[in-house]
């Protein structure tokens, strides 16, 4: 694979997968980073998802508008998304909480929000 950044991105011959990829992973990165604010009970779950949206979501959605999405990247993601929230929530992978019950506890938080991958595909048509 013959590849190069270019402000931040990253361009290669295999299309959008590798930048994406590189996306999800400074985006897991950002949200372990700041795992103070997320294990912290005296913060408010909106207040939390309010951070996450400008400390975390906002590095994997740079340079977004380029990139071509298939049913595997979809998948990818919407497990991102999950993990973020389940971090923020205290939800671990042993306590065998659905990924509708984290939306029904995100939802029952803030209200109706409209997930990433939506953001993504409405972003990308205007």
């Amino acid at each position: 694979m013959h590849y190069f950044k270019y402000l931040g991105s990253i361009i290669t011959d295999e299309g959008s997968k590798p930048e994406i990829l590189s996306r999800i992973a400074q985006t897991t990165a950002a949200l372990t980073k700041r795992k103070a604010i997320w294990n912290n009970k005296n913060i408010s779950i909106s207040s939390k998802i309010r951070l996450l949206r400008s400390l975390v979501v906002s590095i994997f959605l740079y340079a977004f508008e380029s990139w071509t999405l298939n049913a595997d990247i979809e998948r990818r993601i919407r497990a991102m998304e999950m993990r973020c929230y389940r971090r923020l929530l205290g939800i671990s992978y042993k306590d065998h909480t659905t990924n509708e019950e984290v939306s029904r506890r995100i939802v029952n938080a803030i209200g109706p929000h409209v997930d990433l991958l939506t953001i993504v595909r409405q972003r990308k048509l205007k």
